[in-house]
C-alpha cells in the first residue's frame, strides 16, 4: 500500500469537493468582508452580512445548477436536480469557512473587528497561493512553475487587502 503525503491528500480531497466551488465561496467572503469591516462595524453586521451574500451565491450557483442542466439535454426530475445541485455547490459554503470562521473566534475572544478581519483576508491571500500552488502541481507543473502560479492566484486576495484599506 502506497503511502501519500499530505499535499497530495488534500489536493485529492480539494479536487474531490469541487475546487471551483470552494474558490468561489473564499473569493467571495474576503470580498464581502473586505467591503463591510470598516472600523465602525460591528462584527455581528460582519459575519450577518457575509453569510447573507454566501449563502445568496450558494442559492443562485444551486438554481443555475439546476435548471440549466436541461438545456445541455438532460431530463431528470427536479427533485433530483436540485439535492444534486446542492451537494455539487456546497464547496461555496465550504469555501467560505476558514475566512469567516478565523473572524468569529477572533471577534468573540475581544479582538477589533478591523483587525480580525485583515487577519482574516490575509488567510484569503494565503488559500487562494495554496490552491494555485496545488492546481499546478497537480497538473504537472514544476515548484517554480506552481510557486508563480500560486503568487498569481494570490493577488485577488492581495486585491482584497488593499481594497479594504481604500475602502475605508
Amino acid at each position: 500500500m502506497a503511502v501519500r503525503n499530505p499535499r497530495s491528500q488534500t489536493t485529492e480531497w480539494i479536487a474531490s469537493r469541487h475546487p471551483d466551488t470552494i474558490l468561489y465561496g473564499i473569493i467571495i467572503t474576503g470580498a464581502v468582508m473586505s467591503a463591510t469591516a470598516g472600523h465602525e462595524t460591528s462584527a455581528r453586521r460582519i459575519v450577518a452580512t457575509t453569510l447573507f451574500v454566501l449563502g445568496i451565491y450558494w442559492l443562485a450557483d444551486l438554481y443555475v445548477r439546476a435548471f440549466a442542466e436541461q438545456f445541455h439535454g438532460a431530463r431528470r426530475p427536479l427533485s433530483e436536480r436540485i439535492p444534486a445541485a446542492a451537494r455539487h455547490e456546497s464547496g461555496v459554503l465550504l469555501g467560505g469557512v476558514p475566512a469567516l470562521g478565523t473572524f468569529t473566534v477572533m471577534t468573540a475572544v475581544g479582538v477589533a473587528p478591523g483587525f480580525a478581519a485583515d487577519v482574516a483576508l490575509w488567510l484569503t491571500v494565503a488559500e487562494l497561493g495554496g490552491l494555485g500552488y496545488l492546481s499546478a502541481r497537480r497538473a504537472g507543473a514544476t515548484a517554480r512553475e506552481a510557486l508563480v502560479e500560486a503568487a498569481f492566484a494570490a493577488l485577488l486576495g492581495v486585491l482584497m487587502v488593499v481594497s479594504k484599506t481604500l475602502l475605508h
